[in-house]
């Protein structure tokens, strides 16, 4: 078995940066849950929500820049959101963990309240 992804190490690089490997396949870069990079062989579909994220993104900050959108965010939540709704399977490869739903507990606080007592 030989090693296929690129040469160079993963930690050298940005996330999600595309290079070639040995075996003339595409590999991008990625975290583990410890933090670590590795080089992950890249699909077909992750290739196409990502050019297609890319392309959305740049149509609308040119948008943003002509007053469309009031901050650079809702063009970047936008563009989230028309890419997610034309193809739901990107969730998976473009989606941030801000726009993925999290559960938020509310602390409900206990107020106690302490009758005094008079004596005669």
């Amino acid at each position: 078995m030989t090693r296929g992804s690129p040469t160079t190490p993963a930690k050298n690089y940005n996330m999600k940066t595309i290079k070639k490997g040995i075996d003339k396949k595409e590999y991008i870069v990625s975290k583990k849950k410890n933090g670590i990079k590795y080089w992950k062989r890249l699909k077909p579909l992750e290739k196409q929500c990502l050019k297609n994220f890319e392309i959305k993104l740049g149509s609308n900050l040119s948008e943003y820049k002509k007053g469309r959108y009031v901050s650079y965010k809702q063009a970047l939540a936008i563009t989230y959101s028309q890419v997610l709704k034309k193809q739901p399977k990107c969730s998976k490869y473009i989606s941030s963990r801000k726009f993925k739903k999290s559960k938020t507990k509310t602390k409900k606080s206990k107020t106690k309240t302490k009758k005094s007592k008079t004596k005669k």
